[in-house]
């Protein structure tokens, strides 16, 4: 699947320079390394990571792409782009029609929080989350009334993440971040049983190709001071929850384990309302409601989690370089569900796509600083997040940062809510250069 994105992507390049000639020359391209040092508990716990980044823009065209791999473990890659699309009318212009990635803004609660519900993540750094673009046709048309923005789709290019290896039927933790895995043994007749894993991937025509629609109209000029976003869409979910099916083998003493991903869709409808109180101040709340479409049923022999509608409630205010957000999440997981499930357990085989269930957020955005606190009541976990980004010459420039987290416990009462409890021992500093060619 990646080798297929990779050739798409760069055959997206090579139709974008014939289309603009030229210009496209204006590409800036950066090479950079980092290096994450995390606590002895991760595995591993030095992670070197090699960057090469290329972005550029014309009057038709938007594109960037972004390469990382880390030289000890070469499985652990990711090719992201957040746009990558060409235009048939000039930036200027008030009615478009763009074809390839491209990234809006449909809902304010989706990129404040990160959750992924609309746009797919850039988490191939879990602690580093960033929205990118949907791939497909895109249509818009604005005046100082309103804007309209159209999407439809029969490609889906689901979000990055820390890479799933799965070797001699055990998982291997090539990424530090790579903590949410299936359990290693399993009780059975009073006596742990180890636990070997197959991933069963579906045809590649099954996986991503499948139909998209989703409309957003927002006010513009007329209704200032106030801000208006209505957003709603049928798309497929852009992550795949897993389903289990267990056999236990006789002769090698294991139960073995087939992982299928759960190929799903979902309905999805926002809505932002925000005022500006001031030159530097603006108060927003937005609600996100995501209905989980029905999928065929699944084999009796399968245990996966339930899942079912997700209601988000995030008020937030912005003063200045300072962002306090809060989120309320209700609904959206429940227990496993199958003939391998535990039915006495608040917690599930693998972990939801949940991430908060209670949280509240607050930003810092400075000229070089960027710095984030967040409190989890539901699981009692703090995560607190600092970057310094310094640009010493035009072509030179560095990023020294890290991360502190603890969890009181691994989930929610009512299930969710793991991100914190994954991740709370994956304290780490981070050190990294970048120089653009």
């Amino acid at each position: 699947m990646r080798r297929t994105m990779t050739i798409l992507f760069f055959s997206l390049i090579g139709a974008l320079c014939h289309l603009n000639g030229p210009t496209v020359q204006a590409a800036t391209l950066r090479l950079g390394a980092e290096s994450q040092f995390y606590r002895e508990v991760a595995k591993p716990n030095f992670f070197p990571i090699i960057r090469a980044e290329v972005d550029g823009q014309t009057e038709q065209t938007e594109f960037d792409l972004q390469f990382r791999f880390n030289p000890s473990h070469p499985q652990a890659n990711a090719l992201t782009s957040r746009n990558f699309h060409y235009r048939f009318f000039e930036s200027s212009s008030p009615f478009q029609i763009s074809v390839g990635r491209k990234w809006i803004n449909w809902s304010e609660a989706d990129e404040i929080w990160n959750t992924g519900i609309l746009n797919p993540l850039n988490s191939w750094d879990r602690l580093r989350p960033s929205s990118q673009g949907l791939s497909g046709l895109f249509l818009s048309s604005e005046n100082e009334s309103i804007r309209i923005d159209l999407f439809a789709s029969y490609l889906m290019v689901p979000e990055s993440t820390p890479n799933v290896i799965i070797e001699n039927d055990q998982f291997q933790f090539y990424h530090p971040q790579s903590v949410s895995s299936g359990p290693q043994t399993y009780e059975l007749l009073n006596r742990p049983t180890p636990m070997g894993y197959r991933l069963a991937i579906p045809s590649f025509g099954k996986l991503l190709l499948r139909p998209s629609l989703l409309g957003s109209i927002e006010s513009r000029k007329s209704l200032a001071p106030f801000h208006i976003r209505v957003t709603a869409g049928y798309l497929p979910l852009n992550y795949f929850p897993v389903a289990l099916q267990a056999a236990l083998n006789i002769n090698l003493d294991q139960i073995v384990v087939d992982l299928h991903p759960r190929i799903l869709s979902h309905a999805v409808y926002s809505t932002d309302l925000s005022a500006e109180l001031g030159e530097s101040t603006r108060l927003g709340f937005s609600v996100i409601r995501d209905e989980i479409i029905a999928e065929n049923a699944l084999p009796s022999d399968y245990t996966a989690t339930a899942l079912s509608a997700t209601n988000y409630l995030t008020p937030w205010v912005k003063f200045g370089a300072f962002r306090l957000s809060q989120v309320f999440s209700f609904g959206g997981v429940g227990a496993d569900l199958g003939p391998n499930a535990n039915p006495n357990s608040d917690q599930n085989l693998f972990s939801s796509r949940l991430l908060f269930r209670n949280a509240t957020q607050l930003t810092v955005e400075l000229d070089e600083i960027t710095a984030r606190y967040l409190h989890e009541y539901a699981v009692s976990g703090d995560w607190i997040a600092l970057d310094w980004k310094k640009q010493w010459t035009a072509n030179w420039s560095t990023v020294l940062g890290g991360d502190l987290i603890n969890a009181g416990q691994f989930n929610a009462s009512d299930r969710g809510a793991e991100f914190l409890g994954d991740l709370r021992a994956l304290d780490r500093i981070r050190l990294g250069v970048t120089y653009a060619l």
